[in-house]
């Protein structure tokens, strides 16, 4: 009763309510919205109306954790800044207060995608954050919490321009989308929910999204020590007790690993871009623990099949048994290897990478893939006669 009988006593910004904002509820075309206004040294004032009854907000409740929240918006400010035309949208994310923020790993992000063509319009464009000043260290050290700033968390908000799903695309547009996503950055959270699409002139363009848990070679702040990444999508090295007790670094070649669980993930468990109803394959995966979810994947990796479902085409089909056999050859070399090198004494499987675009070379040399990355061919009649020719 005494937590009870405090909480119907304080006022709005102890609930958690930031003072920089000035919240009012609004009805739009019989829709709940709620709009934010907030001063901003780049920008002025800065008008956010949340569109929080859309159909297309996604929602993450829990009582730990970042609590995710992406809102459909509407910002005069940030159209007239932008020269906005399409859709925005908002996340609003509880981050750890030690880690690197978000922003500055997108702009770290930002530098290489201007170096490098590969990346280069692949990368969410944030058009306008802000971070609140009330972290939630600030309630325990009011309950006297023992080291009230360990695990504390901040809230940030982030305006992009709105990407797409990839669970929407199935065979070649999936897998070129897909194909896209794949970059030199350390992302260390490869899963469907971050890989996105946006079209631009006609085709579509993939996007690796949300960096929250990215880690930036040079950066030698504080990242926070648990374990990151989505379960189902991690790569086999980082499902280990070892990696439970922090012993395994991450490294790009399980990004590169988490990519491939994906594709299988999505080919597997969609169709035609819709989640299949029952009798989903894969749902160990997601219902295990880590280790647990490690001895479901090897089970995998040792049942597959070179005849495809039915509702499933046989290029897609190659590229995803031929990179599933490309990660059991490479796992089972660093296994080997785990007990004898050239010299004699033991080497560990989790090494730093050493030949990035050798490995990449692996999945991308496959015929398939190859295959499926040639240019799409339309037919297109002829002016003379009934035949058709390929463009």
């Amino acid at each position: 009763m005494v937590p009870l009988y405090a909480l119907q006593r304080i006022d709005l910004y102890n609930w958690g309510r930031d003072k920089e904002s000035l919240p009012v509820q609004v009805q739009v075309q019989g829709k709940r919205c709620h709009d934010f206004e907030n001063k901003d040294e780049k920008f002025g004032e800065v008008d956010l109306l949340l569109h929080t009854s859309h159909d297309e907000r996604v929602t993450h409740y829990g009582l730990q954790g970042r609590s995710t929240n992406v809102v459909p918006i509407t910002s005069e400010s940030l159209t007239k800044k932008h020269s906005i035309f399409q859709d925005v949208m908002v996340k609003i994310i509880w981050r750890e207060a030690s880690r690197t923020s978000e922003p500055d790993i997108l702009g770290k992000v930002k530098e290489t995608a201007e170096a490098h063509d590969t990346v280069k319009d692949h990368t969410p464009q944030l058009l306008w954050h802000h971070k609140f000043t009330n972290p939630t260290s600030v309630i325990q050290e009011a309950l006297g919490v023992p080291e009230p700033t360990t695990g504390s968390r901040v809230l940030y908000i982030l305006v992009f321009r709105k990407l797409l799903p990839i669970t929407q695309l199935h065979g070649k547009e999936l897998f070129d989308v897909w194909r896209q996503c794949i970059s030199w950055v350390y992302h260390r959270d490869v899963s469907p929910g971050n890989l996105m699409w946006y079209w631009r002139n006609g085709k579509r363009i993939g996007v690796l999204n949300d960096y929250d848990l990215s880690s930036l070679a040079d950066d030698p702040g504080p990242r926070g020590n648990e374990r990151t990444g989505t379960v189902p999508f991690m790569a086999l090295d980082l499902l280990t007790k070892d990696d439970q007790q922090g012993t395994v670094k991450h490294l790009y070649r399980h990004d590169l690993e988490s990519f491939m669980w994906v594709f299988a993930w999505i080919c597997l468990r969609y169709r035609q871009g819709v989640l299949l109803r029952r009798l989903r394959p894969l749902d160990e995966w997601a219902t295990s623990d880590a280790i647990a979810c490690c001895k479901e994947k090897l089970d995998f990796l040792h049942n597959l099949t070179p005849f495809p479902p039915l509702d499933i085409d046989k290029l897609t089909w190659g590229v995803l048994v031929n990179c599933m056999l490309v990660l059991k050859r490479d796992a089972d070399n660093r296994y080997y290897l785990r007990f004898t090198s050239s010299s004699g004494e033991s080497q560990q499987p989790n090494a730093e990478d050493s030949d990035l675009d050798a490995f990449l070379s692996k999945f991308t040399s496959l015929d398939h893939w190859v295959e499926l990355s040639k240019p799409e061919k339309f037919f297109i009649p002829c002016k003379r006669c009934s035949a058709h020719r390929y463009l």
